[in-house]
Parts: C-alpha cells; structure tokens; sequence
C-alpha cells in the first residue's frame, strides 16, 4: 500500500476528528466520540508513516510541551488530591500523542490549508446547527445545551480568524464570505466577550501586519479595521437581539475595567478566584499545589468546586512558577518561527494568522482556561510547521519559475 492511497482516508479521518471536536467534545457524555475517532486517526497515520518508512519529525515545540508534561506529572505526586491532578496529566499526554501524530503527518503545504479549511467548515457546520436548533423567541445566551458557551465561541472564533486569511490570501469572497458572516453571527449570539475580542483583535493585527501592502495598503488596512470595529459596536448596541445577549454584558465588562464597578455577579466573582490564587501562589510559588487542584483550595473557602477560569493563575497555582513558564515556553518558541517567516515574507498572512491566534490566547489567559484545550493544543503543534512547511512550498514555486 503507498502513501497516495491512504492519504485520502487519512484526511476524511482528520476532517471528521476536527468536526468532532467542534460537536461532541464539549460535553462530557459525548468526549469519549472524539476520543475514539482520535484514536483512529492516530493509528491510521502511524500505519502510513512506517509504510512511506519517512523521517519522523520531534522539533522544539514538542519537546517544550513534554517539559511541562513532566512538570505537570511531579506535581501529581504532592496534590492536594492525586487522581484530579494524574487524569490531568493523562489528558495532557493524549494531547501530545495527537500533536506528535499530527506534526508528523502533515508535510506538505497543501496538506496545512486542507487542515484549516477543516476547522473553517467545521466551525461553519456547528453554527448551522446552533441556529437550527435555537429558540430565537428567548433573548438568552445561545449554545448552553451543547456545552460551555465561551468555548463555543472561542471555536467560532478559530474558524472566523483561518476564513478571514482565506479571504485575504485566495480571494474566493463567495465561499468564505458567507461562512464567516455566519461565523460571526454565532458568536454574537453565544453572548462571549472574550470570543468577539478575539476575533475583532485577530482580524486588526492580520490587517496591520501585511508587509506587502505597502502605505497605501496600509492606510486601506487601518480604515478596514475602524470599519470593522464600527460595524461589530453598531451591531452588538443597535441590535436587540445581539443588545440583549452581549452588549449587556459588554457595557459590565467595560464598567468593571474602567473602574466604576458592575453588578454582574460572574465578573466580581471571577475577579475573586483570581486574588484567592494569587495569594495561593505566593505561599507555594516554586511548586504549586498540583496541577487542577485549584478547584480544591477554592472549595477549601467556600467557593464551587470549579477551576479558577484564568490559565495564568491555574497554572501558577497548580504548577508553580516553572510549570506556568514552560507552557507559555511552548507558545515562545512557536511564535519565533513563525515571526521568523514572516519577516523572510513567506507566505506572512498565514504566519501572521497563527501568531494573531496565539499571541491573543495569551493575553485572554486573564479570562479563561486552556492549557488542556484540544484546539490551541493542535493550533501551536501546527504552527510550530508552518516555517518549514510555507518555506518548503516557496522554494518549489522559485524552481518552477526558473
């Protein structure tokens, strides 16, 4: 059997994982879908690779990623509660399995944009299904029966940044147009603050960071970003519908940063469990408590048994000080090589893509968890090959011209 024969196979695999992780991974009846068509993937692509008998590929970002594993597994053996702090651990090992997996099949150029296209149709699929099964009469948050609402929107969010690369890059307006307006029109009405400002942020700094603009392209980049962040304003203040769900709740957000307070019980509280684990952390900053064992400190003083919804106090918490570094370790060293082919400008709207990805989950650590999440996960195994793969891809094009 050769590789062209089992690429095919492989790919609707991998399409039909990514979807799962959109529709089944959400909710804790249903994980275990996505953990068994993973486990598919998995042994499809190990069969491929000892058949094309490649090189196999361990680079700087998977043996970052195995250092905060390790990390991680220390931490178990002092927890407040063992078995929370080893499921973790056993968590974070499949994730890495799945972006070793990954890194390994995915070699091509052609094969990267297949990939994102399936986060983009899969996001887009979600979303149908999300308006198909809402109740439009109810001006609450849509998307609870299916799991975590921000998680949803962050999804949306991923989809919406990889649709807006391939309306810049392939300029194909009538697919990805219309998918990313209904994209965006999901999240809007999960009634995420962190997803909106994570698409309105990606899409300006994608807008700004284009080198082959030029000024005028620049100029042209700079009124793009002010139109769209007047449209998304306009829409989430004017519109009852988006008004309701998040504009609402963006006006306490805004109250909140800017000082004047707000009466939204889920930001003064999170704001607590972020103070909690931050005193937490300074009795034990070199070793932590064991990682997701938050949860047991904050229920210690009368709080939810619930992680702190900040990954920079639950690693810090968790972990310690050398665990909270050698995770955001991962995202450094990702981040270099894909800053490293954007100022080569090789292929720089898919670098600056992923760096808008990455660089954004990082400064909305503030407001949520994502360590142990299946998409960033996979995003930084895959970004930490676009260098080698966009730079692959460029020289083939250089010899075909010459």
């Amino acid at each position: 059997m050769k590789k062209i024969k089992t690429n095919p196979i492989i790919n609707i695999m991998l399409f039909f994982y990514i979807l799962s992780t959109y529709i089944f991974s959400l909710k804790t009846e249903t994980t275990f879908i996505s953990n068994i068509i993973a486990l598919l993937l998995i042994g499809l692509v190990w069969m491929n690779f000892l058949l094309t008998k490649r090189k196999l590929v361990f680079n700087k970002f998977l043996l970052s990623y195995l250092i905060f594993i390790f990390i991680s597994l220390i931490s178990a053996f002092y927890a407040i509660d063992q078995n929370t702090a080893l499921t973790k651990v056993k968590t974070l090992l499949l994730l890495f399995v799945l972006m070793f997996t990954l890194i390994n099949y995915i070699d091509t150029y052609k094969k990267l944009q297949k990939l994102l296209n399936y986060f983009i149709f899969s996001g887009f699929i979600f979303s149908i299904y999300i308006i198909a099964t809402s109740d439009f009469s109810q001006m609450t948050r849509f998307g609870y029966e299916l799991g975590n609402v921000n998680a949803i929107g962050m999804m949306m969010g991923i989809s919406s940044i990889f649709c807006f690369y391939f309306i810049l890059e392939e300029k194909k307006y009538f697919i990805y147009i219309p998918t990313l307006s209904t994209l965006i029109f999901v999240i809007l009405l999960t009634g995420s603050r962190k997803s909106l400002i994570f698409v309105l942020l990606a899409f300006i700094l994608i807008l700004l960071s284009q080198r082959k603009l030029g000024l005028k392209g620049k100029l042209k980049a700079v009124f793009g970003s002010i139109v769209i962040i007047l449209i998304s304003f306009y829409s989430v203040y004017n519109v009852p519908l988006f008004y309701n769900i998040i504009g609402v709740r963006m006006e306490n957000l805004l109250s909140f940063l800017f000082g004047d307070g707000t009466n939204e019980g889920s930001i003064n509280i999170r704001a607590n469990m972020i103070q909690l684990g931050w005193d937490w952390f300074k009795e034990r900053p070199v070793i932590g408590y064991g990682i997701d064992n938050y949860r047991y400190l904050y229920r210690n003083v009368g709080g939810d048994f619930t992680y702190s919804h900040n990954n920079f106090i639950e690693l810090l918490v968790g972990t310690g000080i050398f665990g909270f570094f050698s995770f955001y370790l991962t995202h450094l060293v990702v981040l270099k090589d894909l800053f490293k082919a954007s100022r080569n400008n090789i292929k720089d709207t898919l670098s600056h893509s992923f760096i808008a990805v990455i660089s954004i989950y990082i400064l909305l650590s503030v407001g949520l968890i994502y360590y142990d999440d299946k998409h960033i996960s996979l995003l930084l195994g895959i970004g930490s090959l676009v260098y080698n793969l966009t730079k692959s891809e460029e020289d083939k094009n250089n010899e075909r011209i010459e």
